[in-house]
């Protein structure tokens, strides 16, 4: 007799419930994109065409996406060929593709790298008149320097040294689109999963208020499959924060 403890979701042939199926499908595609995370390439920037490129091992492991965009809003699909799927959205009409990028990177994952300015072949350091003039600022001249630093020696007032403008944050670090890991996803849907089996009232509110704020459209039969980003996981931290009457 094989005691040998299993593994994992049961092959897809077997003679299953939908609700089970569709579980199994939704971990396939959490592997699948684990794997496809493990040894991923950056976007060189954040056009479509860019993202485009770098998930293109996503594509060859089966994945797929879509995009629809109108005056209501964008969403951008991404697909499995096992039949489990992801979603992003925003209220914003995508013109140019460039929020369909965006979207479509938090749900692969995918960084985007910054272009770095190109140097010259064997200049390791830049002489200071090439600096300045490259900046557009008038250098001064060597008797007008000594003059300043003199002043400065001789001078009891401390010069201030100005302190550098902390940085900003992206911009999709601002909107919450930081895309989930595999974990935080499986993690999160099953605890909705479970909500929805022991109390329907909750799940009901729970639905509604999740649909409205991320304005998910009425076709759209599940919301589970729409939690991979970090504003939705901390939407759900909210209510169940108010759910249980502690302050945010």
């Amino acid at each position: 007799m094989d005691t040998t403890p299993s593994t994992g979701p049961p092959p897809l042939g077997e003679h299953v419930s939908p609700h089970e199926r569709q579980w199994q499908a939704e971990c396939v595609l959490a592997e699948a994109l684990s794997a496809f995370q493990a040894d991923l390439k950056p976007a060189t920037d954040f056009t479509l065409a860019a993202v485009v490129t770098a998930a293109k091992p996503a594509f060859a492991m089966g994945f797929s996406f879509s995009v629809q965009s109108s005056g209501e809003g964008t969403v951008v699909v991404l697909m499995h060929k096992d039949g489990a799927q992801l979603s992003a959205e925003t209220s914003a009409y995508d013109a140019d593709f460039a929020l369909s990028a965006r979207l479509l990177t938090g749900l692969l994952g995918i960084p985007v790298q910054s272009k770095a300015q190109p140097s010259k072949a064997g200049d390791t350091t830049a002489e200071p008149s090439s600096a300045a003039a490259a900046a557009g600022e008038q250098q001064p001249s060597p008797s007008t320097d000594a003059k300043q630093q003199t002043a400065a020696a001789e001078s009891p007032e401390p010069v201030a040294t100005p302190t550098p403008a902390a940085p900003l944050q992206p911009e999709h670090d601002q909107l919450g689109l930081e895309p989930l890991e595999p974990q935080e996803i499986a993690t999160l849907t099953a605890m909705l999963k479970a909500m929805a089996r022991s109390d329907k009232e909750i799940w009901k509110r729970f639905t509604i208020a999740f649909r409205s704020q991320f304005q998910v459209p009425s076709t759209a039969r599940t919301i589970t499959d729409r939690v991979t980003q970090r504003r939705h996981a901390d939407f759900i931290d909210r209510f169940e924060r108010e759910l249980a009457g502690v302050p945010s």
